[in-house]
C-alpha cells in the first residue's frame, strides 16, 4: 500500500466522520411555533400572545387589529413575521397586500415592500396560502430578492408539496426553514395531540421542527397546556430567529471541522548540509 493511498484513505475516514458528526441532531432537540393569521381578530391574537415562551407571530397585512398586535407580542418579548398573502390554486381571495403570479417583477417586489413596512417590528415573512405562487420560480426569486435586501428571514408554510420557495431562498442565501407539521386544521384536541406528538418525534429524529398553528380558541388552549410539558420532555421551544443561529452556528462548526480534517499537512523541511572551515562534514552526536 503506498503513502499516497494511505493519505486518501485516512482523510476518507476523517471525512467520514466529520460529516456524520455535522448530520447526528443537535442537542436538546427544538421546535418552532408560529401563529398564523394574526391581525383579524384582536381578542384571538390576544390569547394567542398570551402563550408562554418564545412563540413566533406572523402578522397579516393591513388587517384591522395587525398593528396593535405586533407592538403587543413585541411589547411580550416575542418574535413578529409577516403573513404574506400568496396566490392559490383555489383562487381564494388574498385580501391587501397579495402577492400574485400576475404581477411584474417591480410589482412583486414593490408589494411585499409595502407589506413588511406595514408590519412593527418584522424580522421574517412567511406565506399565507400560496400554493400557486410558491410554485413559480420566477416570482420566488423576485420575492427573495427583497428579503435579502432587508436582511430578513423566509418560512415556507409548504402549502403545496412542490413548493419551490425554500430553494429560491437558499439560492438567495436567505436564511430560510420550512414547516414540518400544521397543527390545527383539524381543531379536535385528540387531532392537535397528534400532530405535536409528530412534531416532537420529528424534533428528536432530526433536531429540530416547526409547526405552524391558527388563533382559533382550540388552538390557543392546547398549546396553553402543551408548550409547558415541552421541557418535561426534553424539547426546547425557540422562535425562528434562534433555531437559524442554532443551525448557522452547526453549520460553520462543521465546516471548521472539514477544513481541519482535509487540511494538507506540512512539507517536511528539508535539512542543510553542514561543513566546517576546513570542508570536513559537522560532527553528529
Amino acid at each position: 500500500m503506498n503513502t499516497v493511498y494511505k493519505l486518501a484513505c485516512v482523510v476518507s475516514l476523517l471525512l467520514s466522520a466529520t460529516l456524520s458528526y455535522a448530520a447526528s441532531p443537535p442537542w436538546p432537540p427544538r421546535i418552532v411555533i408560529i401563529i398564523d393569521d394574526i391581525g383579524n381578530s384582536y381578542h384571538q391574537g390576544a390569547a394567542a400572545i398570551a402563550l408562554p415562551g418564545p412563540v413566533t407571530y406572523a402578522v397579516l397585512p393591513f388587517s384591522a387589529h395587525g398593528k396593535a398586535l405586533a407592538n403587543m407580542a413585541f411589547a411580550h418579548d416575542k418574535e413578529i413575521m409577516l403573513h404574506a398573502p400568496m396566490a392559490n390554486t383555489l383562487r381564494k381571495p388574498l385580501g391587501p397586500g397579495g402577492l400574485t403570479e400576475r404581477q411584474t417583477e417591480q410589482q412583486l417586489k414593490q408589494t411585499l415592500r409595502d407589506n413588511l413596512d406595514w408590519v412593527p417590528h418584522v424580522v421574517g415573512f412567511n406565506n399565507h396560502m400560496g400554493s400557486l405562487l410558491t410554485q413559480k420560480k420566477a416570482p420566488m426569486a423576485w420575492l427573495m430578492d427583497v428579503a435579502k435586501e432587508r436582511g430578513i428571514y423566509f418560512v415556507d408554510s409548504r402549502t403545496t408539496p412542490t413548493s419551490v420557495a425554500l430553494s429560491a431562498a437558499r439560492a438567495a442565501r436567505v436564511p430560510a426553514l420550512t414547516r414540518d407539521i400544521f397543527l390545527d386544521h383539524e381543531r379536535s384536541e385528540q387531532f392537535m395531540q397528534a400532530q405535536f406528538d409528530r412534531a416532537i418525534r420529528i424534533a428528536r429524529k432530526f433536531g429540530k421542527a416547526v409547526v405552524i398553528g391558527h388563533p382559533y380558541p382550540s388552538t390557543t388552549r392546547f398549546l396553553a397546556q402543551a408548550i409547558p410539558q415541552l421541557d418535561e420532555l426534553g424539547i426546547q421551544l425557540v422562535s425562528v430567529s434562534a433555531l437559524l443561529m442554532i443551525q448557522r452556528e452547526a453549520t460553520q462548526r462543521s465546516d471548521m471541522a472539514l477544513k481541519k480534517a482535509t487540511k494538507k499537512p506540512a512539507e517536511p523541511v528539508a535539512q542543510q548540509a553542514c561543513y566546517l572551515w576546513d570542508g570536513t562534514p559537522c560532527p553528529t552526536n
